[in-house]
Parts: structure tokens; sequence; C-alpha cells
């Protein structure tokens, strides 16, 4: 008795001290991004009386990430830096999501620290958007929380209240977490038919059936701006997938590790085929369906071009592949195989001459004409820690879009100015200053309009051409100068994202705008100008 009490104590010290040493790990590395700075000028003139506007002079979504987004705004009436509230809720939903995990099944420590702890560590797309200030850390709780739902609270009487609730707060992060959540939802539905409770389901919906009118009453439209700027380019879907391709391989090569744990999800999905007939009990369907959804999750993550920044949509399918690995692996598992997992991963991960050798030679076979880029590295300005030693905390940005905003404050506002990048940019211009997004991401009519191939693929980031007349529009309200039918669909549209909210022209506009009426004059215009 004495030997298994010091046995548990022995466990308990072991998983505390990894959970902390894991917390300070994810401190340690956390940094703000580029493009987590649209989301803080939002916040940035919200919190200045401007409500939730990326330019003040319309009411557009420029992010992707609602839920995320509120989070902040709780913190951020109390702790008026920004930049630390993006820090803070990073390493709280990240670390909170190991915690949860580590709660709904408790396995033993070899399992914990070689299966759990050493590939979330080894993986560099889940430590470079362990932060980040996008909204990975949250997904990982949200999902974290559903798979604590699914195996913990099956039996209990409000389990589809829960199950729905989880399942809307992680749309409202973001709204593509359905294609990883979809298979496991079809099964519950398809087993518990006639259990279903759909009150239980439409309680739990609310946040995001709110949000959605919301969305549709307040911005005019139902999903994100980015939605219209990344993906109704007008370019052929080969270019999508090609690029898609190029991603997955660079990270097949540059960050093995977070691609074998993405892959290995698969392993569940061929023995349940060799399975004769299909087992479908609970703790063995759940799995397959996690797996399935994470297999059409890279499908779809090829087929939009992936992104520019390398590892930021792997990372939350790796964190998926490895939570289901840990929770569903028999605590028998043979410690031998569990050694040589150990040690490949470390080898892999590690900066060894064999594995820095292959990437080495690698390199040139994934290198692509579309850019991607280490996010982290190119930022690494925008660090928490800077240093360890001694021991620097930053508080704000430290990059050269920082003194280019500064130098545009200088200017007497309002200035309109064009902007490529436009996150630390627009952040530090303030809200005095207009900036047109020639990437479209936060501005309504150029999001619209159809990429040009001569402006190359840079995917999520594709150029516009700024329309004759627009600039002038902006500064002025006057369309005169803008061609007559881009004038006449410019103002339809300035009306949703500028007109007074509860004006009924606006609400009817609204209705008509997003049935195609006005697309005409569109298609009009592009037929007269080359593209």
């Amino acid at each position: 008795m004495e030997t298994q009490s010091l046995k548990a104590r022995l466990h308990q010290i072991i998983f505390h001290a990894s959970w902390i040493g894991f917390s300070l790990f994810v401190l340690a590395n956390a940094w703000v991004s580029e493009d987590a700075y649209i989301t803080l000028r939002v916040l940035d003139n919200f919190f200045n009386g401007y409500g939730l506007r990326w330019n003040i002079h319309e009411r557009v979504q420029a992010y992707t990430h609602p839920l995320w987004l509120l989070l902040h705004i709780p913190l951020g009436a109390v702790i008026s830096d920004l930049f630390l509230v993006d820090v803070i809720l990073s390493v709280l939903c990240t670390t909170g999501a190991i915690l949860v995990t580590l709660y709904t099944v408790r396995k033993p420590t070899l399992i914990m620290l070689g299966v759990f702890f050493l590939p979330l560590m080894a993986s560099k797309a889940f430590r470079d958007y362990s932060s980040s200030g996008l909204e990975n850390p949250l997904s990982y709780l949200m999902f974290a929380t559903f798979g604590y739902v699914i195996i913990k609270k099956y039996d209990h009487p409000q389990f589809w209240f829960l199950c729905s609730l989880t399942t809307a707060l992680a749309l409202l992060n973001r709204l593509d977490m359905i294609i990883l959540y979809a298979p496991s939802l079809a099964w519950l539905a398809w087993t518990r038919l006639r259990k279903i409770r759909w009150g239980q389901i439409l309680l739990g919906a609310t946040p995001l059936l709110l949000w959605f009118v919301f969305s549709l009453f307040y911005y005019g439209f139902l999903f994100p701006n980015t939605k219209y700027a990344k993906l109704d380019t007008g370019l052929d879907m080969y270019r999508y997938i090609n690029h898609g391709l190029k991603y997955a391989k660079f990270t097949l090569v540059m960050d093995t590790v977070t691609a074998l744990a993405i892959l290995s999800p698969l392993t569940f999905v061929f023995l349940a085929l060799r399975k004769d007939p299909p087992v479908l009990h609970r703790l063995q369907m759940f799995p397959i369906c996690i797996a399935l959804g994470i297999c059409w999750y890279i499908l779809y993550i090829i087929n939009i071009g992936g992104d520019y920044m390398l590892g930021r949509f792997w990372a939350f399918p790796a964190f998926m592949s490895i939570w289901l690995a840990y929770v569903f692996i028999p605590n028998h598992f043979n410690l031998k195989i569990l050694a040589a997992m150990a040690v490949i991963i470390t080898i892999v991960a590690a900066p060894f001459p064999v594995s820095k050798e292959i990437r080495k030679h690698c390199k040139p076979c994934v290198m692509t004409p579309h850019p991607m880029i280490d996010a982290k590295y190119m930022f690494s300005g925008n660090l928490f820690i800077p240093d360890l030693y001694p021991l620097k905390f930053n508080t704000e940005a430290h990059h050269k879009f920082v003194n280019w905003a500064k130098n545009m404050v200088k200017k007497a506002p309002p200035h309109v100015e064009k902007a490529h990048f436009i996150g630390m940019l627009g952040y530090y211009a303030g809200p005095g200053n207009i900036l047109i997004d020639e990437l479209a991401l936060a501005d309504p009519l150029l999001a619209r309009l159809p990429v040009t191939p001569k402006d190359g693929f840079f995917v999520g980031h594709f150029k516009r051409i700024i329309p004759r007349g627009y600039l002038y529009a902006v500064k002025t309200g006057s369309t005169e100068k803008m061609d007559p039918d881009l004038a006449k669909y410019y103002e339809k549209l300035r009306l949703i994202t500028s007109g007074e909210l509860t004006d009924p022209e606006r609400l009817k506009t609204i209705v008509e705008f997003n049935m195609g009426k006005y697309d005409h004059w569109k298609r009009d215009y592009l037929l007269c100008n080359v593209w």
C-alpha cells in the first residue's frame, strides 16, 4: 500500500511539474504575428468608441475569429496593453487545452511524457502557433473541451447541450473547423438519433446563431471579409492546389514531426477497415471519426492553397492528432516501442547533424516561386521574451512596420494611404488614419474584385488593382471619378458598411446585395476593363 501511495504521489508531482514546465515553455516561445495586429486594430477602435471596425469610416469584419476577438474585450478593459493581452490569452488557452486533456484521461507517466508532451514540444508548427496572437490556442482549448464532453459526459442528461455548445464555440472561433468536427457530429447523430434533444442542441448553438444575426445586421454579411478576399479571387483551382501540395511538402521535409503527427491518425482508419464487421463502440468509433475529420481537413487545406505562414494551418490538426494518440493509446503500451518513438521524434526534431543534412539537401526540392515564410522568424522582434539572460520582456512590436506607422501618425489625419502589410502598420497608425488594403483583407470593395494573374500567387494575400477614383471616393465621399458601373456597385456596398444601422433602405440593400441583385454592375465594369 505504501509503495502504491508513493507511486501515486510521484505521478502527481511529475504531472503538475510537467504542466508547469510546459506552460513556461509556451510563455518563453510567445510572440505576436503581423496578422494578429489586424484584430488588435479592430479592438483598439472598439475601445476608442468606434465599434468593431478596422477603418473607422466603415464596418468591415476584417478578422476570421469572432470568439477570439471577443475574449480580448473583458481583459482589454483591464489591461490597456493589447500586445500583453494577446500573450496572456494565448498562454492561458494553450495551457488550458493541455490541462483539460490531462484530466480527460489519466495515463502512466511515461506515456504522458513520451506520447503527449514530447511530440507537442517537438512540433515546430505547434510551438510557433501555441501563441502568435492568432486563434489557434483557443481552437486547441475548444477541441480539448469537445473531447472531454464526448468521453466523460456521454451519458450526462445535458450531453446534447454540452456537445452543441462546445461545437458552436469552436465554429464561432473559426468557421472552417466544421470540417474537423463534422464526422464526429454525424456519427453522434446517427447512433443516437432517437435520443437527440433538439431543444438542447438549439440552446447550445445560441452563441453561433446570435453572432450570425449580429454579423448580418452590423456588417451586412454572414461571412468575414477575408473569405471574399482569399477565396473569391477568380484564380483557377490549379494554382490553389499546386501551392497547397507544396505547402504540405515543405512541412513534410522541414517540420517532419508535425507531418508525422498529422498522418498518424490514418492508422485508426486502417485498423477500423480491418475489422469485420466494423465495431461501433463509442471509444472505438470516436477516434476513427476524428481521424476522418483530420484527413478531410488535409484535403481542404491543400484545396485552398495552404497559407503563406509555414505551419499555421497544420498546427491545429497536429494538436488533434497528438491528443488522439495520447487519449486512445492503451495504458499497457509496449515500453520498447514507446522508447523507439521517443528516439525517432528526438532525432527528427533536434538539430542533429543527420537531420540538418537531410533538410539542407532537401530544401531545393521544396522551394517554390510562391512565397512561404517562417513568420515567427520574420517577426522575431515581436517575441514576448526576446532574451532569457538577462531576462527581457516586450510590451509592443519591434519591426520596421512600426516605424512606418509612427511616420504616418506625424501626418495630419485623416490621412488615406494604400498599404500592403496592414497589421502593425494599421494598429500603430491609430484610428485617425485610413488605410486602403491592397490585399483586400480589410476592404469590402477590393475583396469583391478579382485578382490580376500578373500579380502572382501569394496565397491568402492576393493583391488587387486599386480602381480609378476609389481613393478619391474614400477621401471625399464622391464617386464622380470612378467608373460609372463600379460607382453604382460601390454606393450600394457603402450604404451597407457606412450607412445608419437601422436605415430601412440599408436593411433592404443587405438582402438584395447578398442575393446578387447588384452583381451586374460589377460584371459590366470588369468587361470594360482589362483584368
